[in-house]
């Protein structure tokens, strides 16, 4: 943590003295750009200051760096994010220099989105984990399951999630993200007492609104990540889904820069230090617009407006960048400064952008 702050500052004191850096070119040049910039010993969250990989992070990149990274370096940080995970018996939220650890604290997520990278790399190359792995992950998603579930969902005592500054209790994103995994398991050889129906019917039933996800436990804000992961993912009843689409488009969250995940809350709903930056977390988010827009896309809604909004966004700022107030400008402050060549918005953009792309077969 101490040194994920430091390299904030000091890229905060660089963007302050030098200007924003920029590069030209069109936005999939960026995007694969950034991809490879970021492909060290790990695939960095970011080019300016993040210099770990997130295990969240990296599967949301998945399909997009797919078509820019070698297929060998991406299954090798596959397999090595099992391996290390198998050591600690957990997936941690982060790795770096051949570790992994939590910062700034475990998340639910992890697990989830390894699962998704095994399944997505078994889909692009008919390469299943070998038994050794295979076992590692059994072992995960057992132990995953004794810690994470409670009545059928995620235990309100699990808070930890991508937005990973703000503690939600059994938050709806980090239920579909275990609904994901549950789905993926038996693809990859793997098996869990939990049913993927019961839970999506759980979901439904105490989640549900009329017309959209609430966001966590005794929660009835509305779920802005947990409806892009619903369509991102295929999850859920198709009438839900499709409620959700018109939700989405008509909340707001999507204009005039896709998107806002500040459905109906504001910097007083979270923690004393997270609202220190409080702009910053009520900033727009390009790499869950791209994601909101691909789970659109495979709705069969037209994106090509507001797909638009983030290319001339790329553009004029020569970087995919991570956060951005509603004119487009990024988020900058004395000790917080928003990331550029954000691997997950790159990955998110290669994905919308590819034509032939396959739609998801969860979907």
């Amino acid at each position: 943590m101490l040194q994920s702050l430091a390299l904030n500052a000091a890229d905060s004191a660089r963007l302050a003295l030098l200007g924003w850096p920029r590069q030209e070119g069109e936005p999939a040049d960026l995007a694969r750009a950034a991809l490879r910039a970021n492909a060290r010993r790990e695939l960095w969250a970011g080019s300016g200051h993040f210099h770990f990989m997130w295990a969240a992070d990296f599967g949301k990149s998945l399909r997009g760096a797919w078509s820019a990274l070698p297929e060998d370096y991406l299954g090798g940080l596959i397999d090595f994010m099992t391996d290390e995970s198998a050591r600690l018996g957990r997936v941690p939220s982060c790795f770096r220099a051949g570790r992994g650890f939590d910062m700034p604290w475990p998340r639910a997520d992890g697990l989830p989105w390894l699962v998704f990278a095994h399944d997505w790399r078994r889909q692009k190359t008919g390469r299943a984990p070998d038994e050794a792995r295979r076992k590692a992950l059994q072992a995960l998603l057992d132990a995953y399951a004794e810690s994470h579930f409670e009545d059928g969902l995620i235990a309100p005592r699990v808070t930890g999630d991508w937005v990973d500054t703000v503690r939600r209790p059994s938050s709806t994103y980090n239920n579909l993200c275990a609904l994901m995994m549950l789905r993926l398991a038996p693809g990859l050889g793997l098996h869990t007492n939990h049913d993927p129906d019961r839970m999506e019917a759980a979901l439904m039933e105490r989640r549900w609104r009329d017309g959209y996800l609430a966001d966590a436990h005794q929660s009835e804000v509305p779920s802005a990540d947990g409806a892009v992961a619903a369509l991102y993912l295929g999850l859920g009843p198709a009438s839900i889904r499709e409620r959700l689409a018109e939700w989405l488009e008509g909340s707001g969250l999507l204009d005039p820069v896709p998107m806002s995940c500040a459905a109906g809350r504001d910097a007083a709903d979270v923690p004393l230090l997270t609202r220190l930056a409080g702009g910053y977390h009520l900033s727009r988010w390009p790499h869950l617009g791209l994601m909101a827009l691909n789970g659109l896309k495979r709705q069969g809604r037209d994106v090509s407006a507001r797909r638009a909004v983030l290319e001339d966004l790329f553009r004029r700022r020569g970087q995919i960048v991570e956060a951005v107030d509603a004119r487009g400008d990024p988020y900058r402050s004395p000790f917080l400064s928003c990331e550029r060549g954000l691997s997950m918005a790159a990955g998110q953009y290669l994905e919308l952008a590819a034509v032939d792309f396959p739609v998801s077969k969860l979907a």
